[in-house]
């Protein structure tokens, strides 16, 4: 081979080198174009908590695992919920989904602030919330804690006091921490909840702000740390688990090799009482003080019809309660109408079809009664 023919295949090798290389930085660089893209949209989505799952007939958990991953939330299920689910969603918000899924597993979904102080208060949180272990004893019984206002159904300040948005406004000045996080859990589907040992006072003052904002002023005037949790619990099936004394057996001393020791003494310990409800005149404060002045003009026009029905005459006052007893149905019954709805519009045709038979046999009821 000559000195020419040499220098030329050299630069043919060269130039199928560099192009080689070229090509592999090309796909390098659009690999990892797309990865950041890819990223970006998941970090855009859970961010957005937006959810796409198209899922028939599958376990609860199942499902929440998968929207676990799409949003990056923490949602424990309780263990007494059970059922399977089906859901056909594209982008659609984390609390809409999860409605779905309580009706269709017969749940109720919160989002829990807790208040704590160290990791492991966390973790005894998220076991109670879970059912793994019951309440007493575990420094959280404030979980159950309910403000009054949160035990009303249809109607009355129920509708008043779940604020359909998370952006608060507040003005709450040098009050204790259990009032604080009682008038914040005035907004929907949000609890605070301070771990037992965690006191102080707080000062808000906050005008439209995002919920998570207002929960960390609280958890930095108490010096503790927060977090946010979604919790899905059973209709069926207390919140958390009660439990009764404990019973322990207490062993006396006993000899070696005596055939007769003494029986053990069977000693009962105390349950632990739940934490004490707040007059309802201190309740009422907390529940005002979360409230714009529209919202607080609608309430107290609800308490002054209350207190004028109480001064009406028996007669009266019955009748007035009857009507009002009817609203109330009525507004409730449509209220299930939708959900039922809402339920087999993103339900099974199985479901579906099993609704329409209930239907059937309701109406053959009602004939048969006329």
């Amino acid at each position: 081979m000559g000195a020419a023919e040499f220098a030329t295949n050299s630069r043919v090798v060269q130039q199928n080198t560099f192009s080689t290389v070229k090509r592999l930085h090309i796909l390098l660089l659009a690999l990892g174009t797309a990865a950041l893209v890819w990223g970006g949209y998941r970090i855009y989505r859970a961010h957005a908590n937006l959810v796409t799952l198209h899922v028939r007939a599958m376990d609860v958990r199942q499902a929440i695992s998968r929207i676990e991953w799409q949003t990056w939330e923490r949602i424990l299920v309780h263990k007494d919920v059970a059922g399977t689910v089906t859901l056909d969603v594209s982008n659609v918000p984390l609390d809409e989904v999860l409605n779905i899924i309580a009706l269709q597993s017969s749940a109720r979904w919160t989002r829990l602030y807790p208040i704590f102080r160290t990791g492991k208060a966390a973790v005894d949180f998220k076991k109670v919330v879970r059912g793994d272990t019951a309440i007493e004893g575990s420094g959280w019984t404030n979980l159950q804690k309910n403000p009054f206002w949160l035990r009303n159904t249809i109607g009355g300040f129920g509708n008043t006091a779940r604020a359909a948005n998370n952006l608060v406004s507040a003005q709450i000045l040098n009050k204790d921490l259990d009032f604080t996080a009682l008038a914040l859990s005035r907004f929907s589907q949000a609890q605070i909840v301070p771990e037992d040992t965690a006191h102080g006072n707080i000062t808000l003052k906050l005008a439209q702000v995002p919920f998570e904002k207002a929960v960390a002023q609280v958890a930095k005037q108490v010096h503790r740390n927060w977090d946010e949790i979604y919790a899905l619990q059973s209709v069926r099936a207390p919140t958390t688990i009660a439990k009764a004394p404990n019973t322990v057996i207490a062993h006396t001393n006993t000899i070696a090799g005596d055939t007769n020791p003494p029986p053990p003494v069977m000693v009962k310990l105390a349950a632990t009482p739940p934490p004490p409800q707040r007059p309802p005149e201190q309740q009422m404060e907390a529940f005002f003080a979360t409230m714009t002045p529209e919202e607080r003009q609608k309430a107290e026009e609800q308490i002054a019809a209350a207190q004028q029905l109480q001064s009406l005459p028996p007669a009266e006052r019955q009748q007035k309660m009857q009507e009002m007893a009817a609203q109330t149905a009525q507004a409730s019954q449509a209220d299930t109408e939708r959900r039922i709805q809402e339920r087999l519009r993103n339900g099974t045709v199985e479901q579906r079809v099993e609704h329409d038979r209930q239907q059937v046999q309701k109406r053959q009821q009602r004939t048969q009664k006329q």
